[in-house]
């Protein structure tokens, strides 16, 4: 209290003033009717005092309610403008969840709809237009909000270029995405921001009370869900809350937020698959792949949280576990074994991975000679000086580098000319379908061509039966990976027979 009368007092400086020179008058006129009405009886006094006493009393309180209003209407100014955004003069996130809360906690609380909206590539045209511009657009989008708000407080700005809205809603969920379409005529129009033209795009996530959510919580959580599909989806999309589309959001949101708890408690853990030789049925090495035990989830499979970590950046401290662990476990083998360990492209791009895997091969003792990374096609869109570097100086320690992948989406002969690689490995999609897809049977026997002409060898994953096997066999492949010889597993919790020299390809598929 001493801390905002203290910040606040200049605001009542004349009150005060007014209030002390009241204070003064009432004194003097106090001594003065003493001293005049001194010789009197002592009754008369007596009622001239509790007269003055009573005048003074009164326009003391006069005064004092005064202070007392304007000081309450400060007070409320300033509240107002603590609940206010300064930039658009909407509310901000924590008067709008208040704001919010009332509402559903009202008795008298009719269905509406909870938006939250997202301008899209806003970054982009921050970058583009400048702060001053940018600013300019946000008031702009934030003046067509307000008119769209029922109330006060309806419509809020929640972050950066994100906002949130509250409709008035009778309709059913069926409806609502027609519905809320309708609201956005105005958003979409043309904004001019320092006599510039600006097109501009929004996503928006909606969930309806009380269908989606009975409490802030829950509605702002749906919302959201809904709001990042919308953004995956493409941008410029309303997406309502759909308890099944958006499980997937929540499952995602969930494990992006877990994952570097799981990383500091040491719940991924790396398996080896076998690979062996077509021409002498032997083994000769691993692959290492990586694994999530989730504490509460159990096994979580890779084309769930690899993507995730690809986002959210823990793809290289992931990848650099999977690289240590593999070496060091390798490194531990009787039969001198190849591993091989998949190199994200982020991971390639943003460290110096000769650097790495040299630090790596050092601390576990693995032969240069036994490791074999693998780099995906994606890497060698727009590969530079470099990166390119790194991977021939690893080479040239005697490292294998393997093409992974191949075949998925950007294969060319450019990229098998860009880089002397060791391997090419045909990605089972084309190895599944092999049985019965004439086109899969052209495309593996066009890339076993290349990579012979190139003195590449050749490695197909995925075999899981012996028809696709033999076919590949016969075909010129030099390896084989898949369940057919067998499944990716922990060796340390499993040791096997891969452990010793052995010869199971031939005996279990021939």
């Amino acid at each position: 209290m001493i801390g905002f009368f203290s910040k606040h007092d200049r605001l009542f400086g004349k009150e005060i003033a007014a209030l002390a020179v009241l204070l003064v008058a009432n004194f003097v006129c106090a001594i003065t009717v003493s001293v005049i009405f001194q010789n009197r009886d002592a009754e008369t006094q007596s009622m001239v005092q509790l007269a003055t006493i009573a005048v003074i009393s009164m326009l003391s309180c006069v005064v004092l309610l005064q202070l007392n209003s304007s000081r309450m209407a400060a007070v409320q100014a300033i509240g107002t403008l603590a609940a206010k955004d300064k930039l658009t003069g909407l509310a901000n996130r924590e008067a709008f969840q208040r704001h919010l809360k009332e509402r559903m906690e009202s008795s008298k609380s009719d269905p509406f709809i909870l938006l939250l909206l997202d301008l899209d590539r806003f970054k982009e045209l921050n970058a583009f237009l400048g702060y001053s511009s940018a600013d300019q657009l946000l008031q702009q989008f934030s003046e067509r909000l307000s008119k769209l708000a029922k109330k006060d407080g309806d419509a809020a700005r929640i972050g950066g270029d994100e906002f949130a809205l509250i409709m008035p809603y009778t309709g059913t969920n069926a409806s609502l995405h027609a519905e809320v379409r309708k609201f956005f005529d105005a958003l979409y129009k043309t904004y001019m921001c320092n006599k510039q033209s600006i097109e501009l795009t929004v996503s928006v996530g909606t969930t309806l009370f009380p269908d989606d959510g009975r409490d802030p919580e829950s509605l702002n959580q749906n919302a959201y869900f809904a709001l990042q599909r919308a953004k995956k989806e493409g941008h410029n999309r309303v997406c309502c809350y759909d308890e099944i589309a958006d499980s997937k959001m929540m499952n995602y949101h969930f494990l992006s937020q877990d994952m570097d708890r799981a990383l500091q408690e040491g719940e991924f853990a790396v398996y080896f698959q076998p690979q062996f030789s077509f021409a002498t049925g032997k083994q000769t090495g691993f692959e290492a792949l990586v694994r999530w035990l989730h504490k509460d989830r159990g096994m979580i499979s890779p084309s769930d949280f690899i993507p995730i970590a690809e986002q959210n950046g823990l793809i290289l401290p992931l990848s650099e576990f999977v690289l240590r662990e593999a070496c060091h476990i390798a490194s531990q083998w009787v039969n001198p074994l190849k591993v091989a360990v998949n190199l994200s492209p982020i991971q390639m791009r943003q460290c110096v991975i000769s650097e790495l895997v040299t630090d790596v091969l050092l601390e576990t003792g693995l032969d240069p000679k036994r490791l074999e990374l693998e780099v995906t096609e994606s890497l060698f869109i727009d590969i530079n000086d470099s990166v390119s570097s790194d991977l021939l100086h690893l080479q040239r320690k005697g490292i294998s580098i393997a093409l992974d992948d191949f075949g998925t989406g950007y294969s060319s002969l450019a990229y098998l000319t860009s880089f002397p690689f060791d391997k090419i490995k045909i990605d089972q999609s084309f190895v599944k379908n092999l049985a019965t897809d004439d086109s899969s049977m052209a495309i593996i026997s066009a890339v076993i061509g290349m990579g012979k002409s190139l003195n590449m060898q050749i490695t197909a994953e995925g075999i899981e039966d012996q028809q696709t096997y033999d076919i590949l066999r016969l075909a010129g492949v030099d390896q084989a990976q898949g369940f057919l010889l067998g499944k990716p597993r922990d060796i340390a919790a499993e040791p096997g027979e891969e452990m010793q020299p052995v010869e199971p390809a031939r005996s279990a598929v021939a």
